[in-house]
């Protein structure tokens, strides 16, 4: 380590190794004086600092490009699963339009209202307990369900008479009928001509469901009579 004599003292003091310090302190007598070299300690301060500018840039540069790098091989990645996934989507509608399409065709006409859907036979129950005395309270209604079939009836006085048919696309129906609260109060078994007869003890709001098996789907068709209480 380099040494200088004390300007006051004449004590020999070490000279500072930090290239920024600019003046050092005697340890004998603490006079102050200017360190030796200050200029070429500067311009050693400036090239150092220089060359961790450089080292710095370099640095950045090092991990922008490692980033492009990087962004690149996730953009291929995506790209492949992007083309992975139109194929798979491309294959899927292949084989699936075939179902849609004999789906569509032979559904068609159901959904058009052609078919049958049981009408004939409810029509043949709601002649037959017209002629014992009761009067329809919803017509004989025929629709396209694919799904259960929920209505409303309100009741004043007699019992009630829930018919339910189905055409070829329903081969087991059933009926259930509940109350305002939704209290279950009659139910049928499952047959191709359900049927429910219910004797309320007061008038009130009441709920009818058509149950339809499931991947069941077709024409039926529902009525409600009113018959006098036995």
């Amino acid at each position: 380590m380099a040494q200088v004599g004390c300007s006051n003292c004449g004590a020999k003091i070490p000279v500072p190794a930090d290239l920024a310090a600019t003046r050092m302190r005697c340890p004998y007598c603490g006079a102050e004086q200017p360190v030796p070299d200050l200029e070429v300690r500067r311009r050693a301060l400036a090239d150092e600092r220089r060359v961790q500018l450089e080292e710095r840039r370099e640095a950045a540069e090092r991990d922008q490009r490692e980033h492009e790098r990087r962004e690149r091989a996730a953009d291929r990645r995506e790209a492949r699963r992007g083309q992975w996934s139109t194929r798979l989507i491309s294959i899927f509608a292949m084989l699936l339009a075939p179902a849609i399409i004999s789906v569509t065709v032979f559904d068609l006409p159901a959904r058009l209202g052609f078919g049958s859907s049981g009408a004939d036979r409810i029509g043949q129950v709601v002649t037959q307990l017209g002629n014992a005395g009761c009067t329809v309270m919803v017509p004989a209604t025929s629709l396209y369900a694919s799904g259960n079939v929920s209505r409303l009836v309100t009741v004043d006085q007699g019992c009630l008479r829930i018919l339910a048919a189905g055409g070829d696309g329903h081969r087991s129906l059933s009926l259930r009928l509940f109350s305002e609260t939704g209290k279950e109060l009659a139910k049928s078994s499952d047959t191709t001509d359900p049927q429910i007869s219910y004797c309320p003890r007061a008038p009130g709001l009441l709920r009818y469901e058509i149950g339809i098996s499931p991947a069941s789907k077709g024409r039926l068709t529902h009525a409600v009579l009113v018959c006098k209480a036995n």
